[in-house]
């Protein structure tokens, strides 16, 4: 048989069958090799590319921070990558950069191969199998919950979900309801626990004309407006007594009069109840009627804390970050690993809605095109505020950076003038920009 490896333009052939970008470098940065695809990307031929630096023919088509990443590579001899956004055609695309050193034969590194992938389908598949309607999760527990929902919403059961503020209880009774027979009609959701219980008698119920002060017109209830359909009552566990007892006869009988009516009015309604408390010790403690527990926990569903499923948090954070990129229209394209870390170890009280509320900060604080631990100071603060050493140090490198940031836009990015103003060396100056992730392009 005969070996095609020894054919010279072998491995030619294989690396331009190959649909991501590929070069090799040296430690100058002079191009050594293109293969197709990255002819492609410069929209130049290799051969008229050799010898050429890679960021002037490359680095102006979006892959800016290859520069750093491979520089990096060449400093501790490691491989590194990196996830950037790109527009291609108008439209942006996620692409990953993955660096890896090449050793000479005295083991020195003496070049570097770049690889550049688009990832954009990739990333969608991975969230689209990891997302059931919009719960995001591949943590063990919740693909559970998941598998539990699809057959727990062909029934009619009442479901209790239970968790902590924060971890989705309302997606997971969407859910249900999305993928019930009951999906063409009205989802009603309700907090009881934000609701005194005049009020919630009014908002469950409804009134009839003059019931009370204020009762101009007639007015229909919660209950009677999902009819059909779902109601979900969100801290149920936060309702009084009385409140807990007409709750039980309309799902015990089906029917309920409206505050000031007499008129008994048949509702077929499927409940979702949501608690943050422990109902059963509220039942120990007489806190919570017991035949009203046992008739709302007919299939309990438990979400896990965040905290206690730290695997999805980058996952999350992700999903989040391209949501507020395209909401607030700022390009903001990855989150550095220190700041990644950083979200990983944080215990998270506020669960999901504590890390979405915190990505949107980030994005609206984001300096350049990477989310840093400094745009995410809640976090440094929730875990160091006994050290003040700590915090000055932290708020010092805020300050200094937000400095370099104006000075670079009153320069508009130039380096010599931003460093001759600051008082330190252009060396000094494009250290610390790649510290705190500023580039210059951002400042033109």
């Amino acid at each position: 048989m005969e070996d095609i490896s020894k054919d010279p333009g072998f491995l030619q052939t294989v690396l331009d069958s190959i649909q991501d970008s590929i070069k090799i470098i040296d430690k100058d940065f002079n191009i050594l090799f293109t293969n197709k695809k990255g002819e492609a990307i410069a929209k130049k031929l290799s051969k008229d590319m050799m010898g050429k630096k890679c960021y002037e023919e490359f680095y102006h088509t979006g892959e800016e921070c290859a520069f750093c990443v491979t520089q990096k590579v060449f400093d501790t001899g490691e491989p590194a990558d990196i996830t950037y956004t790109a527009k291609k055609n108008g439209k942006p695309r996620l692409m990953e950069i993955s660096v890896y050193p090449l050793r000479n034969i005295e083991g020195g590194i003496g070049w570097a191969v770049e690889i550049v992938r688009d990832i954009t389908e990739l990333r969608k598949e991975i969230a689209y199998e990891s997302m059931f309607e919009n719960i995001i999760s591949h943590d063990e527990r919740m693909v559970e919950i998941f598998q539990l929902i699809g057959s727990v919403a062909k029934t009619d059961s009442t479901v209790l979900i239970k968790g902590e503020t924060g971890t989705g209880k309302e997606l997971v009774a969407r859910a249900i309801h999305l993928h019930s027979k009951r999906k063409d009609k009205k989802f009603v959701a309700i907090n009881c626990g934000a609701i005194t219980d005049t009020l919630l008698e009014s908002e469950l119920f409804g009134h009839e004309r003059g019931a009370f002060t204020g009762a101009d017109i007639k007015r229909i209830g919660k209950f009677e407006l999902a009819n059909n359909g779902t109601i979900f009552l969100d801290e149920i566990g936060n309702i009084s007594e009385a409140m807990q007892m007409k709750i039980l006869r309309v799902l015990q009988e089906g029917e309920l009069t409206r505050v000031g009516g007499n008129d008994l009015i048949h509702v077929n309604v499927r409940v979702i109840a949501a608690t943050n408390i422990d109902l059963e010790n509220a039942v120990k403690e007489r806190k919570f009627r017991e035949d009203l527990f046992y008739r709302i926990n007919v299939i309990p569903i438990e979400l896990p804390p965040l905290r206690e499923r730290r695997g999805d948090i980058p996952l999350l954070a992700d999903y989040f970050l391209e949501y507020y990129r395209e909401q607030i229209g700022k390009d903001v394209r990855t989150i550095g690993k220190e700041a990644m870390n950083s979200m990983i170890k944080y215990n998270w009280p506020g669960n999901i809605r504590e890390l979405r509320n915190l990505i949107e900060r980030a994005v609206i604080l984001a300096k350049g095109k990477e989310i840093v631990s400094i745009d995410i100071p809640s976090l440094k603060r929730g875990r160091i505020a006994e050290d003040t050493g700590v915090q000055l140090k932290e708020w010092v490198r805020v300050y200094e950076r937000d400095y370099l940031a104006k000075i670079l836009k009153q320069y508009k990015g130039n380096l010599s003038l931003t460093a001759e103003h600051s008082g330190i060396d252009t060396r000094t100056l494009y250290r610390k920009m790649r510290e705190y992730h500023l580039q210059k392009e951002d400042y033109k």
